[in-house]
């Protein structure tokens, strides 16, 4: 095949229910890309799909790994000179890779505006952020792009962390001194977790994410500045979610772990 401007790359696990929504749209989108999928061992519909837009040009991988292995491959599968990354239970606007590709031609590093569908009590629970260097650095990987060698310069996805892996690359990548921007034209929509348990899984493997990061980090951690919650953001399943966080975020501390897919 030959190089394009940019590639998609997406890692998947057992999102059978979404993956064709976010094929579609980015099959459809304004601005051809390559579109690059590394599923993680999927035992639901994922494969079967995959193959079905594989004569649109979507290229795909099956490998067990963990969400930061699943992207450097990805990556590595890609000779584009920009990268841009999304999820599984993600949807882009149709000119979501216009926009991040002419961001990218004047920065390294480019976040877009993620909004999340669903359950009205799960979508409207807020990220629990960080900044750093006037950067919120908790802008997720799944509306990201980034300069290839910036990606390589810096080593990629750091496969050791759990969760909380796309953190780490935008403190290492803003700290390689890369240009770094947020694009509010550069939309995705994300679907929230449907379920309590799905909600307190997540936040579970986030706290344990954000423990790691913390230890990983020590040495410039007393300059990561975070943002506090408001009383107005407290209800019954921002409890819940802190709670699981506060559990997981403990449990890294008592006994760590190796990696997995989360």
């Amino acid at each position: 095949m030959g190089k394009e401007d940019g590639d998609i790359v997406i890692t998947v696990l057992n999102e059978g229910k979404n993956l064709r929504n976010l094929l579609n749209g980015l099959v459809s989108q304004d601005l051809h890309c390559g579109i690059i999928v590394v599923d993680a061992g999927s035992t639901d519909s994922t494969h079967d799909i995959l193959k079905e837009f594989e004569p649109k040009g979507v290229r795909y991988t099956v490998k067990e790994c963990t969400r930061g292995e699943g992207r450097n491959i990805g990556v590595s599968m890609s000779v584009a000179d920009y990268i841009l990354f999304t999820d599984g239970d993600a949807v882009p606007a149709e000119n979501w890779a216009s926009c991040m590709i002419s961001s990218l031609g004047s920065n390294d590093l480019v976040w877009g505006l993620t909004e999340t569908s669903g359950s009205g009590n799960y979508a409207s629970l807020k990220r629990v952020k960080l900044f750093y260097h006037d950067h919120e650095v908790t802008l997720p990987s799944m509306n990201m792009g980034v300069r290839r060698e910036m990606f390589l310069k810096v080593g990629g996805f750091d496969t050791s962390l759990i969760t909380a892996e796309d953190i780490d690359l935008n403190i290492r990548l803003i700290n390689s001194g890369a240009r770094a921007y947020f694009c509010n034209d550069c939309r995705v929509t994300h679907n929230a977790r449907e379920s309590m348990r799905g909600l307190m899984k997540q936040a579970f493997w986030n706290g344990y994410g954000r423990a790691q990061l913390k230890r990983k980090n020590k040495d410039i951690w007393k300059e990561i500045e975070k943002d506090y919650f408001s009383i107005k953001d407290v209800n019954f399943h921002w409890i819940v979610r802190t709670s699981a966080a506060i559990l997981g975020y403990m449990a890294f501390i008592i006994h760590p772990i190796s990696s997995r897919h989360s």
